[in-house]
């Protein structure tokens, strides 16, 4: 952590203090022309430590001197990143003379004092400097953390002595593994088993490695540890002589010291030629070591196989012919077995007595079906009155740290390496992850946009921030740090979570490094006041949030309760995330927060945002999406740094898929808002729609209430945003035509559209040819007929499509070819629709089919058996006859769906009817 600290101060000084505000600033008095000097000496100090920082905070608990010297590292740079915050807030928005100088000689004091301040910190960090040569603090690359690697090395190691009974939840994996190992297949092939730390990786391949079958089946067989470090030419000699003694007895094993990388490759695979082998690599973490020993561990023609184990899934995949699998934490079920199974075999044959279950339920729900916990902290053969003690130390103590239960250190090491592997980059954006509340369903959305408001991920030369930020979310998914719980319909990951054990983790480690810290308010406990960032459970106030946090940064309500006072205390904010906290106006408090880059007030009751909003000149993020907010206020177009601008009142839902919205009126100016990416949802006027014509950034754009006297200046403004990717048009009246015909060529990079709204001819328009990147299109009241669904059956990534009333026959065909890439159709509110038909051949690669109020729609499509893919069919307030129909006469039709739902609204609630 305290090397994401320096090279993030490193970047932000260089913002802060080397901007034109410093210039102005110096202009003031003599006195403050020693600021610059100070703060270059403070960034030549903070680069000479990174490069030492980056192995230091991995050796936290083998090396206490290291460790208390990083402590102080940190705690040195906070308050340099306090004094830079304070410069910024100091220096934005004051009115000047027309000299460029601030009036009043207050802010000349207080940068006065800034500047002895940062003087200060300057000795700190020299004396650092000094103390590190002094007792002779030093690490060796490559070597860091080394007590945790030889301990998790262990862990996996005790894998091999594990019986085949303590097994569980791995059958299906057990005898997958055991197939691919002994299939028929005459080339080598590659098996990557990936997953979480403690997942039982190795264990499962163990038991694989162990079987008599496997055995007989090999005439040549060998196990290695790789492990985090390691060393090319060492692990081949380690594979050679793994080998067995006859396979190498010609061999001299002292000669293979002084052979070179060729040589030892050569070796190899002259001892493995004449037979079929099984190597099995075992905890793999760089995708490079594959590329080191494929040569050698070459393709005999013999039905040879080789065994990766890793957490990674980047490593995975890193063997050009690998079959994967995947091994997911334990279902609750399988938990609780393998916990009892370990816990009260002895004594009580597997069976928990009555009077622990209610602990071991909480322990198994703690371990999150994670073996390795569930095993570390079952294995105990303990008499009833102290299981129940050592247990309570569990749940009850802290998580880690040296006052952890004994059996967690396990859990913890393990855990440890994964995270200390990752960059510092990854490093920052997971431990940020902590400010949710534990099993928070996270949205990937808006985890991106936290990490690049808090400056963890920055916009590259050829991507924006938002897309490096999903680059970093999915190799942490790679990684096995974050888990998906919810992809769409193209795989890209939605919605997640964090494992228990890690989320207490990273919650530990950032509370000790002052990062972050979780605070409930029921629980209570001691608040920690020198924490960069604070999120706020609980039901109920307390008296230590009205201290004041002067080096809070990110501040986010989870809570029922919000005092309206609290955000005086916190004036350096830069985040504020008030995602569905219980206020109906912001605190006036808000608007005094000058730092301030992401406001959230999404899901809120807030009725509106006053003008003094634009004294958040640093603003970057505003999200009133989902609240009452009907009018933006004139302050907005001062907030020139205004990147994301969302806003739409929610009025109730009309069917279980779509919402009753309407979208909010922006003030002119809002042309001067030139870093401007996304704008949703406005109501279109004549002035709004010139004025995006000078949005030329724009990525994400939804305009409501559009007009036909609108649509030649609209087209106009949109051809001008060539970065243009999600784009939503909704015309006011039901009578009103979208006049977009000349919107030619469209968007280049265009990947989601949205038109509510009858198209001229009911006809689509012919530069719909072009959206060769277009995956999502939804059209509403269009009008189409069968020779525009033609043109859009050939869009070549086109994979969700909903009409709703969009389709005005009564029949519906979808010849052969059509839709290749679609895997999701939606047909919604078609009045006069009677009868679907698939041909063969079309819709191939279709997933899901959604059927909503089509009354006259009473019998399945026809040829939805042809659909072999289809794993979900939903019908919502469909006719009844087409429901008995699907229990009669269709039910051959649809018998290879594995989900079928029926869905009846019932007042204000829609009913879950499983019809198979």
């Amino acid at each position: 952590m305290a090397e994401i600290v320096a090279v993030y101060l490193i970047r932000k000084l260089a913002a802060s203090f080397t901007s034109a505000a410093i210039t102005r600033v110096v202009s003031l008095t003599e006195s403050l022309r020693g600021l610059e000097p100070k703060i270059r000496g403070i960034m030549r100090d903070l680069e000479l430590m990174q490069a030492f920082l980056r192995y230091a905070d991995t050796y936290r608990g083998s090396n206490e001197l290291v460790g208390v010297w990083v402590k102080q590292v940190r705690e040195i740079a906070y308050d340099i990143n306090t004094h830079a915050d304070e410069f910024t807030y100091l220096t934005a928005g004051k009115r000047r003379s027309i000299f460029g100088a601030f009036i009043g000689s207050q802010n000349i004091n207080d940068l006065l004092r800034l500047l002895k301040e940062l003087e200060n910190s300057k000795k700190e960090l020299d004396q650092l400097l000094g103390d590190r040569e002094k007792y002779g603090i030093r690490l060796r690359d490559g070597s860091s953390s080394s007590t945790e690697h030889v301990l998790s090395r262990h862990l996996a190691d005790s894998a091999h002595f594990i019986q085949e009974d303590e097994i569980v939840g791995f059958d299906k994996h057990r005898d997958q593994l055991r197939r691919w190992l002994m299939d028929e297949e005459s080339h080598r092939t590659v098996i990557s088993v990936w997953g979480m730390g403690g997942a039982g990786k190795t264990t499962l391949v163990t038991t694989a490695y162990r079987d008599e079958m496997v055995v007989g089946h090999f005439g040549c067989l060998a196990w290695v540890s790789v492990s985090q470090v390691y060393d090319a030419d060492d692990l081949l000699k380690r594979i050679i002589l793994e080998l067995p003694q006859e396979t190498r007895k010609a061999l001299n094993p002292h000669s293979l010291d002084s052979m070179p990388s060729w040589r030892l490759v050569e070796t190899l695979k002259s001892l493995l030629h004449p037979t079929r082998y099984l190597i099995i690599l075992d905890d793999v973490w760089h995708k490079e070591v594959w590329d080191d020993v494929s040569s050698a561990l070459f393709d005999n023609g013999c039905g040879s196989r080789v065994v990766i184990t890793t957490r990674k899934q980047e490593v995975a995949l890193a063997a050009f012919d690998s079959q994967v699998m995947k091994l997911e934490p334990l279902k609750e079920y399988e938990a609780w077995t393998l916990f009892c199974k370990k816990a009260f075999e002895r004594e009580n044959g597997g069976g928990c007595p009555p009077e622990l279950e209610y602990l071991a339920r909480r322990i198994v729900e703690k371990c999150d079906g994670l073996p390795l916990a569930l095993v570390s902290i079952g294995r105990h053969n303990l008499r009833t009155e102290e299981t129940k003690m050592a247990w309570k130390s569990i749940l009850d103590g802290p998580v880690w740290g040296i006052r952890a239960n004994p059996d967690l250190h396990k859990i913890s090491t393990n855990l440890n390496c994964s995270i200390d592997d990752l960059p510092h980059q990854l490093r920052s954006c997971l431990l940020y992850c902590s400010i949710f509340p534990k099993g928070h369903v996270i949205k990937r959305k808006s985890l991106i946009r936290l990490w690049v408001a808090e400056g963890f991920v920055q916009e590259g030369a050829e991507s924006a921030a938002e897309e490096a930020a999903e680059q970093c979310l999915n190799q942490l998914v790679s990684g096995s740090m974050l888990q998906v719980t919810h992809k769409n319909e193209f795989g890209r990951v939605s919605l997640l979570r964090m494992h228990n054990l890690v989320w207490d983790l990273i919650v530990f480690r950032s509370s000790e490094e002052h990062f972050h810290q979780v605070y409930d308010t029921d629980a209570g406990g001691v608040l920690q006041y020198r924490v960069q960032s604070l999120s706020i459970i609980g039901t109920r106030g307390d008296h230590q949030l009205d201290e004041k946090m002067p080096k809070l940064r990110s501040f986010h309500v989870f809570s029922s309760v919000l005092a309206p006072s609290l955000l005086s205390n916190f004036r350096l904010l830069t985040v504020l995330n008030l995602f569905r906290a219980p206020i109906e106006s912001l605190p006036g408090d808000v608007f005094d927060l000058l730092n301030l880059r992401y406001l959230c007030i999404r899901e809120t009751k807030v009725q509106e945002l006053p003008e003094a909003i634009s004294k958040l000149r640093s603003l970057e993020y505003l999200d009133a999406w989902r609240t009452p907010v009907k009018n933006l206020p004139w302050g907005i177009a001062s907030l020139k740094n205004l990147q994301h601008l969302m806003a739409k009142k929610f009025e109730g839902k009309t069917t279980r898929y779509t919402d009753s919205t309407s979208g909010v009126h922006v003030p002119h100016g809002i042309q001067k808002l030139k870093r401007l990416q996304t704008l949703k949802a406005v109501v279109a006027d004549g002035d709004m729609i010139e004025s995006l014509s000078s949005l030329t950034h724009m990525r994400r754009l939804e305009i409501v209430d559009v007009r036909n006297k609108h649509c030649v200046k609209l087209v106009k403004s949109i051809l001008k945003m060539k970065h243009l990717r999600h784009l939503v048009v909704k015309r006011k009246h039901w009578h009103e035509t979208l006049q977009l015909g000349s919107l030619s060529p469209p968007p280049p990079q265009l990947q989601k559209l949205s038109l509510y709204g009858k198209l001229e001819g009911g006809v689509l328009p012919p530069w719909f040819n072009s959206l060769a990147n277009l995956t999502h299109l939804t059209l509403q009241s269009s009008g189409i007929k069968k020779p525009s669904l033609r043109l859009l059956s050939s869009l070549p990534k086109l994979a969700y499509l909903v009409l709703l009333e969009a389709y005005d026959g009564e029949r519906l065909d979808f010849d052969a070819g059509w839709f290749p890439e679609l895997r999701l159709l939606r047909l919604q509110d078609m009045g006069h629709l009677t009868s679907v038909e698939i041909e063969q051949g079309a819709l191939v690669n279709l997933h899901e089919l959604f059927l909503v109020r089509c009354r006259e729609l009473k019998k399945v499509p026809t040829g939805i058996k042809k659909l072999i893919h289809l794993h979900k069919l939903e019908l919502d307030d469909m006719p009844n006859e087409l429901v008995k129909n699907l229990h009669e006469e269709d039910r051959l039709q649809v018998q290879h769906i594995p989900i079928i739902m029926n869905w009846v609204k019932n007042e204000d609630q829609w009913i879950e009817q499983r019809l198979f």
